[in-house]
């Protein structure tokens, strides 16, 4: 088994309820690169999440254990991205690093498709 490693985003819905809408996107986010990419809970080394600092309700990884309390036992780290002008409002990034066989293949939801351009097709 090799190690490897994916990138995903996702953008989080501006609503009063901060807290849910994290929640919510953060369990789609990881459930959606774990069925795309074929990864057990159990092969995973460790995720790694940042989130814009325009999100602060709730850090991303402490989302993900409401969201499927079976990520109790996987280590996790959140970090605030950089503000940096123009970027991209209200988004959670997340790196996870399993053990398996790749190739990994991205996911980047709502707007953050907008991220990677070159992973769409063009219509």
């Amino acid at each position: 088994m090799n190690t490897i490693a994916v990138r995903g985003a996702i953008t989080i819905e501006n609503t009063p309820d901060e807290t849910n809408a994290m929640i919510q996107a953060v369990g789609v986010l990881m459930q959606s690169l774990m069925d795309s990419n074929s990864i057990a809970i159990e092969s995973i080394v460790s995720v790694q999440f940042s989130q814009t600092v325009d999100l602060r309700k709730m850090s991303a990884a402490s989302a993900l254990r409401i969201a499927n309390p079976a990520f109790d036992s996987v280590p996790l780290f959140c970090s605030q991205e950089p503000e940096i002008e123009g970027s991209l409002p209200r988004t959670v990034r997340i790196l996870i690093i399993w053990k398996g066989r790749g190739p990994a293949i991205p996911l980047y939801l709502n707007e953050a498709s907008s991220l990677r351009p070159d992973l769409f097709e063009k219509t």
